[in-house]
């Protein structure tokens, strides 16, 4: 082979070897390139994900702590307006309602008052009307009517009766009071003219008035004046 062949040779392969060269470093480039660019996506996902995860806890934290705060509002409003409303439907059970100083004093004015009816149908003659009316206990009826009682303002009517057959009436109505540790006080004018002051008192199961008067009407026949204390309650 002649010498200018061998050199041309020579050249050809380091030309070609060192394109395969070029393109194996090329493509090892490419590969590491492609690497690296894998692992920045993988990186960034990797973090997107973390900060979306973070975002869903807090989330769902912030809906945690915003639903405990609601619940929380509601049970307080909820055990507020139960312990509103339980206190005040144990006050209306308890004390609103027709009072009397006792149950036989209430059945004796039932019975009391059957009589007169009787008597006025002309259902029994005089000698039985005296006879029946002498086997009751013909006393003074003292009754109550609680109208309202809410958030310690309590209304009432009062009424005493004499004992039959004049069954006088003495009555102060429409009262309105507000109590103070289950006490008010207040001023009257009964149905006869006569003034005076009140107290009332709620207490367990009892309710205690006391009436007092201040200026007598001339020529009233009855009146309220005394004190009273009523135990039981009509069932309606």
């Amino acid at each position: 082979m002649k010498k200018s062949n061998l050199i041309i040779f020579i050249l050809v392969v380091i030309v070609i070897i060192a394109i395969f060269g070029f393109a194996i470093w090329q493509g090892r480039n490419s590969l590491e390139n492609e690497g690296a660019l894998g692992g920045q996506q993988s990186n960034t996902e990797n973090t997107e994900q973390q900060n979306d995860n973070t975002n869903i806890v807090n989330n769902q934290n912030t809906n945690v702590s915003a639903n405990e705060t609601t619940n929380n509002a509601t049970t307080n409003e909820i055990t507020t307006n139960n312990n509103t409303n339980g206190n005040n439907t144990t006050n209306l059970r308890n004390y609103v309602g027709h009072w009397y100083i006792s149950e036989e004093a209430y059945r004796n004015a039932e019975r009391i008052d059957e009589i007169l009816d009787r008597r006025e149908d002309n259902l029994i003659t005089d000698e039985e009307f005296e006879r029946e009316m002498s086997d009751a206990s013909n006393t003074s009826i003292a009754e109550l009517d609680i109208d309202d009682y809410f958030q310690n303002r309590i209304k009432f009517d009062f009424e005493l009766t004499s004992p039959a057959p004049t069954q006088r009436e003495g009555k102060i109505e429409d009262i309105t009071v507000d109590l103070v540790d289950n006490i008010g006080t207040f001023t009257y004018t009964d149905n006869w003219g006569t003034s005076g002051n009140g107290t009332i008192t709620l207490k367990d199961n009892q309710i205690e008035l006391r009436l007092e008067t201040t200026s007598a009407a001339q020529g009233a026949l009855w009146g309220v004046e005394g004190i009273y204390t009523f135990s039981y309650k009509r069932a309606e």
